[in-house]
């Protein structure tokens, strides 16, 4: 295959990997399957060997059509957050239009330019260790088609100058070398490493200065993960997601390392506000109370409050090891009481929820793994020391629905069948008495929950009804939905009875590996549940969500590819903490570090050539002298090493303007030195405005001089005539000559001065 044909594969190939690319960012695979299919099928209708393509005005007509068929769909079904998504849809459609379109300049321009905005689309969308490696598959593709089309383009050019030209064509400038191909992969390899090394400069140098927040809804479809809100109109289904985060190894008190009789909850974020209007359950933000402490280094515990360094009972330990997943907070068991880290960081408390988050910034990536103290069932002295005097809030009782109020009794009267709930305490009842009916009342509805309602993560089949809040549909006409609805549901109905009660977001490990004993913690995994408070520091876990469904989804969700997920998970990682979490703090660590290290490595070098020198004077008996001997030393290497950097150069360009590449080395530098006349010739003449185009041969320039001056003309003939006596023929350069090649470049000079007066 020429270069010249290659150009259309590496066309065909930029606009498939933009495609896939786009596709893997909106995680739509259904989508990538369409745009590879239809994206292959027009190679071969347009490349093979009748080559058909679409006539320009049905190419035409196409893309007004998909125009108007997506942007009337995202006005009437479309939300703000999909946008991007679904500017990037027009653009593959209209790119595999193009794609069954005749090949022409500007459809080749228009190609490379959809192809770019598409994976640009993409970067908007998705921060996925898979997308950036095809952004990275990309940008070489990138760089290769546009080589390759500077050569196709320069090739028509001068096809095209051929045709117009009567009689005499000039040639085609044609590359010098027995393997062009060779070499053009060479420079194509040189150019992709420089432009990495660039955009690294760039990234490393411009961070962001925001952390990254999580990216928008996928529309109607939405993927599992970790987050710390609940949009409950965030998609009507959800893909499980197989890739594994981390792992979390559960050490008892004695020692024992085993798997719990429950699923572990581990604790990511609390929500505790409600937006009616965005359908949406958030956290509420504050700095107020929040405890920072110092982890130190080796993996040694430090307390999360002063008063818990002593004995404080029993605590089991828990180790997490990341594996995929890269985020500033820690994910723990109720209720930690120690944190220890593989290296020292700064981890934040929240003592109204209990959540940690690292906040250090003096870090480069994210950690790779941390330990936690936690204690199943803390005393009240633990949670007053960990709570440290927050202040309560009315908050946890509070839901904007008023329809709300007669579903929680009406649910609360239907639970009574099959549950056993105590009476309603009375007014005057202390705290204990109601916190122990807040207790069995959201245990009762939790059970009555599991029983009458069923688990999916498909909502299609359930319409949406205008106006009416989708915890209500969940409570009174679907009866189904995942966690988050269950949860939401469950919290709902207690605040509307008056039983303080939060959402907490996070991850259920269910999932235990008996060889390696440790918990694998995968993307699907996300969960939420509700916490119903039971004592003034006190909460206690309440999961409505039936724990058999979610086992029968990790059962039937397992595959063989996840015994190797492993090394995947790794990069992943790398790729989440070292590039998805570059920030400025990032970036402020790295350059202490680098100065740190430089100035210290730099001052042990000096010292140590300090120490050298000394010695050296010392056995020489230079005395004070030495310094001045030493500098006279080093002026007269670095006068020689310039001086022959200089002759380098010198030489490397003569061989270029002589076209001395495929001389054999003894004949170039005796053609170096016999030839310097000729040279100085054309520098001459350059000076003078008359530059030799390359594609003219010596006497065919000393011709063409003689439409400017006769003299001039026959003075650079004659050293021509000298020249190819000495470059082609036996005659060397003698003494005599030597005079003979002085006196014609005073002849040239002279013809030059003569014409210079005459103009």
């Amino acid at each position: 295959m020429t270069l010249l044909r290659r150009y259309r594969f590496a066309s065909f190939m930029l606009a498939l990997v933009a495609m896939i690319a786009f596709a893997i960012a909106e995680l739509d695979f259904q989508m990538l399957f369409i745009s590879v299919v239809l994206a292959t099928l027009s190679w071969y209708v347009t490349e093979g060997p009748r080559g058909r393509t679409l006539p320009d005005w049905m190419s035409n007509i196409l893309v007004i059509a998909v125009l108007l068929w997506r942007g009337s769909s995202f006005l009437i079904d479309g939300d703000a957050v999909d946008a991007m998504g679904a500017l990037g849809g027009i653009l593959m459609w209209i790119l595999l239009i193009k794609l069954y379109a005749r090949r022409t300049s500007s459809e080749e321009r228009q190609r490379f330019a959809l192809s770019t905005m598409l994976v640009i689309a993409g970067c908007l969308e998705s921060v996925e260790f898979a997308f950036g490696a095809l952004v990275l598959v990309y940008g070489g593709v990138a760089i290769w088609a546009a080589m390759l089309w500077q050569l196709a383009r320069s090739a028509e050019t001068a096809r095209a100058s051929r045709q117009v030209i009567a009689g005499f064509a000039p040639p085609l400038e044609i590359a010098v070398g027995r393997r062009v191909v060779a070499q053009f992969r060479g420079i194509a390899i040189v150019s992709m490493v420089m432009v990495v090394a660039l955009g690294t400069v760039v990234f490393v140098f411009f961070p962001r200065f925001a952390a990254l927040g999580s990216m928008g809804g996928r529309g109607r479809t939405s993927v599992t993960g970790f987050s710390d809100e609940i949009r409950l109109r965030g998609g009507d289904r959800i893909t499980e997601s197989r890739r594994e985060l981390f792992t979390v190894r559960w050490i008892d008190p004695d020692g024992t390392t085993r798997q719990l009789l429950r699923p572990l909850l581990l604790r990511g974020a609390v929500l505790t506000w409600y937006a009616a209007n965005g359908e949406r359950w958030v956290a509420s933000r504050g700095e107020a109370g929040i405890r920072i402490f110092r982890t130190p280094a080796q993996n040694r515990f430090v307390a999360l409050a002063a008063a818990l360094k002593g004995d404080i009972g029993p605590m089991a330990t828990a180790e997490i090891e990341m594996r995929s997943y890269a985020s500033d907070v820690i994910f723990s068991t109720y209720a930690p009481v120690g944190v220890a880290t593989s290296e020292p960081r700064s981890i934040a408390l929240d003592p109204m929820t209990l959540i940690l988050r690292d906040v250090s910034t003096d870090r480069v990536g994210r950690y790779w793994n941390y330990s936690l103290h936690v204690q199943s069932q803390p005393s009240a002295m633990v949670l007053d020391a960990l709570a440290a005097g927050s202040s309560e809030s009315d908050q946890y009782t509070l839901f904007p629905i008023p329809r709300m109020q007669a579903i929680a009794l009406r649910i609360l009267d239907e639970a009574r069948v099959s549950e056993t709930i105590p009476d309603t305490p009375a007014l005057d009842a202390d705290d204990a008495a109601r916190f122990q009916y807040g207790r069995e009342v959201a245990r009762a509805i939790a059970s009555w929950m599991r029983k009458q309602f069923t688990y999916t993560t498909d909502l299609s089949a359930f319409p949406r009804v205008v106006g009416e809040d989708p915890i209500v549909s969940f409570l009174e006409r679907n009866r189904s939905g995942h966690c988050e609805y269950f949860a939401s549901g469950l919290c709902a109905v207690l605040r509307s009875l008056k039983i303080e009660s939060r959402i907490v977001t996070g991850f259920i490990a269910i999932e235990y590996d008996e060889r390696a004993e440790h918990y694998i913690v995968r993307e699907s995994n996300a969960h939420a549940w509700v916490e119903v408070r039971t004592g003034v520091n006190s909460w206690t876990a309440m999961d409505a969500t039936p724990e058999e469904s979610l086992l029968q989804i990790q059962e039937r969700n397992r595959s063989f590819a996840d015994g190797f997920r492993w090394m995947y998970s790794r990069l992943e990682f790398l790729w989440n903490s070292r590039v998805v979490s570059y920030d400025s703090a990032a970036q402020s660590t790295i350059a202490d570090r680098v100065r740190s290290g430089w100035r210290e490595a730099f001052g042990a070098r000096l010292a140590q050539i300090g120490a050298s020198m000394r010695n050296i004077a010392s056995e020489l008996s230079l005395g004070s002298a030495g310094g001045v001997w030493f500098a006279t030393i080093a002026i007269g290497i670095s006068t020689a090493l310039l001086a022959r950097l200089i002759v380098v150069n010198r030489t490397r360009r003569l061989r270029r303007l002589l076209h001395l590449e495929a001389v054999a080395p003894a004949e170039q530098r005796r053609l170096l030195r016999d030839a310097a006349f000729y040279v100085e010739a054309l520098h001459v003449l350059e000076r003078a405005g008359f530059s030799k185009p390359s594609h003219l041969t010596p006497r065919a320039f000393a011709e063409s001089l003689r439409a400017h001056h006769a003299q001039t003309a026959d003075a650079f003939a004659a050293i021509v005539e000298q020249f190819y006596r000495i470059r082609y023929g036996p005659t060397q350069n003698r003494s005599e000559e030597a005079v003979t090649h002085r006196s014609q470049i005073l002849a040239l000079r002279f013809a030059l001065s003569q014409n210079s007066q005459r103009s």
